[in-house]
C-alpha cells in the first residue's frame, strides 16, 4: 500500500484538484484508494459532492472507529473528510503525547476497513501545522504541486526543509515522488520561466505540467471531478499523463 501526501506551504497550488483527480484515475482503473482531507476548508467533500457525520476530528480526538468515518464517494474511492472542527483538532492534539503520530495510529487499521486498498492520498493544508507533521510521519512519499509563480517555488523549498526535519527528529525518510507544475500557461512568460527553473533545479523529479483549464472550476462548481465533467479537458488529459507516470 502506497501512502502519499500532497503538500506545498503555499496556498492555491492545486493540491485538492490534484488529489481528487489522481484518486479518480486510480478508482477508474479498479484500484481502491482512500483520500484523507487534512484541511479545515473541507474542499475534498465539496469537490466530490459528499458529506459524512463523522470527520477527521471524530477519528483523531473522539476515537471513533475508522470505518464509521469513511464515506465511499465513487466506486473504489473512499474519503475521510474534514471541516472547520480540524482547527479544534489541532488544539487538542498539541496537549497529547506523541502528537505527531496520532494520524499514523488512527489509520493503522485502514487495510481492514478497506480490504484491497492500494493507495492512501493525503490532501494537506498549506501550513506547517501539527496535522501536516502527522501526514509526513504517516506517509512514505510526497507529491509537491507548484503553481507557476515565485512564491509557490519558495513554498516548495520550505517543504524540502521540513522533510529534513522529519528525517532528523523522527528517523523517517519521506521520498519525493514528483514535483507537479500546475496552472501552466505556455502563452505566459512566467509559466515558462518557472517551469524551466523547476526542471533545472529538480531534474527528473518534475512531472508533466497541468495546463490552465477553466473546466476545472466548472466541474468544482457542480461538485464534480474533472473526470466526471463532460467534454474535452486539457487538465483531464494532463492528469492522466501524471497518473501513468506515478502509478502505472
Amino acid at each position: 500500500m502506497r501512502r502519499i501526501a500532497c503538500q506545498n506551504f503555499k496556498g492555491g497550488t492545486g493540491k485538492t484538484t490534484t488529489v481528487v483527480s489522481l484518486a479518480c484515475c486510480l478508482a477508474a482503473a479498479g484500484r481502491k484508494v482512500l483520500v484523507v482531507d487534512l484541511d479545515a476548508q473541507g474542499n475534498i467533500g465539496e469537490s466530490l459532492g459528499i458529506e459524512n457525520d463523522n470527520s477527521l476530528y471524530d477519528l483523531l480526538v473522539d476515537g471513533r472507529p475508522l470505518a464509521d468515518c469513511l464515506v465511499e464517494a465513487r466506486e473504489n474511492l473512499f474519503c475521510l473528510l474534514s471541516d472547520q472542527t480540524v482547527a479544534a483538532c489541532e488544539t487538542v492534539l498539541v496537549t497529547r503525547p506523541r502528537r505527531e503520530e496520532a494520524l499514523k495510529r488512527a489509520l493503522s487499521g485502514v487495510e481492514a476497513a478497506i480490504p484491497g486498498i492500494e493507495v492512501v492520498l493525503l490532501d494537506c493544508s498549506p501550513s506547517l501545522s501539527i496535522l501536516s507533521q502527522n501526514a509526513l510521519v504517516y506517509v512514505d512519499e510526497l507529491l509537491l504541486p507548484v503553481s507557476m509563480d515565485y512564491l509557490a517555488m519558495v513554498g516548495a523549498g520550505q517543504v524540502f526543509e521540513n522533510l529534513k526535519m522529519i528525517e532528523e527528529y523522527f528517523e523517517k525518510k519521506v521520498r519525493v515522488s514528483g514535483i507537479l507544475p500546475t496552472f501552466y500557461d505556455q502563452r505566459v512568460n512566467i509559466s515558462k520561466d518557472v517551469l524551466a527553473a523547476l526542471q533545472e533545479r529538480y531534474g527528473d523529479l518534475v512531472l508533466p505540467p497541468i495546463r490552465v483549464d477553466t473546466k476545472v472550476q466548472q466541474a468544482s462548481s457542480r461538485k464534480q471531478s474533472i473526470f466526471d465533467f463532460r467534454g474535452r479537458s486539457r487538465a483531464r488529459e494532463d492528469y492522466l499523463k501524471v497518473y501513468e507516470e506515478l502509478f502505472v
